[in-house]
């Protein structure tokens, strides 16, 4: 049970409540406008992130989805268990993704194991080793690059606030899937592009000293 009560429409600002509404009147969100002298900034940021069409959205679920893991966080799992779904993450992909090792087994593409291992790097050891982060951003390039940063800072600090509150998951209520027009921009091709410029393949994204090294870290805090 939320440790601290959820604000109720009629409490909040008019711009909170139409931008609480419009992500679906979440706990997460009526929790947080507790805050509301930054609860609409953050909400704005949030809603920009969602919409942004630099990164494909199947990449981004699976971004939360492994973030959401390693932070414990069974809310962010909870919601975007649905939302993955709906973004095209099969059963077994949310499976795997949601375990300690098993992505790196399931039949991901090149582009996915490579961010997925980038992710889990930066999560468990707190930085990400040259090699990996390089041929990330050469494939990526750099606003993709630093919007995947993003992603992956904007869910951890919430996993971080919503394990502290403990806040409930909505019943039924999920995060609707905003509407976002076909990229007409190098986004529009950031998945092939980078599969091509990683080869098919990313074994070489790290040593097998680093990856024991992640593993072993995931290990210590499950």
């Amino acid at each position: 049970m939320t440790r601290i009560a959820y604000c109720q429409p009629e409490e909040m600002t008019e711009q909170a409540r139409e931008l609480t509404s419009a992500r679906g009147n979440l706990n997460v969100y009526r929790a947080l406008a507790n805050a509301e002298k930054v609860f609409t900034g953050w909400m704005l940021a949030g809603r920009a992130a969602l919409t942004s069409q630099v990164l494909p959205i199947r990449l981004r679920e699976l971004v939360v989805l492994r973030t959401a893991y390693l932070m414990d966080c069974p809310y962010e799992l909870g919601q975007h268990n649905d939302v993955a779904r709906a973004a095209g993450v099969g059963s077994d992909e949310i499976t795997a993704v949601t375990s300690e090792s098993d992505w790196e087994a399931e039949d991901f593409n090149s582009v996915e194991l490579a961010v997925l291992q980038f992710t889990t790097e930066l999560l468990t050891t707190r930085s990400i080793a040259a090699p990996l982060f390089d041929q990330v951003h050469k494939a990526l390039g750099s606003e993709a690059t630093v919007e995947l940063l993003m992603f992956i800072n904007r869910y951890s600090g919430l996993a971080l606030m919503l394990n502290a509150l403990d806040v409930d998951l909505d019943e039924t209520a999920r995060l609707p899937m905003p509407a976002i027009a076909k990229p007409k921009t190098r986004s529009n091709t950031v998945v092939a592009a980078m599969g091509a410029e990683l080869g098919g393949t990313t074994t070489t994204l790290a040593s097998g000293a680093d990856k024991t090294r992640r593993n072993n870290l995931v290990r210590s805090r499950r």
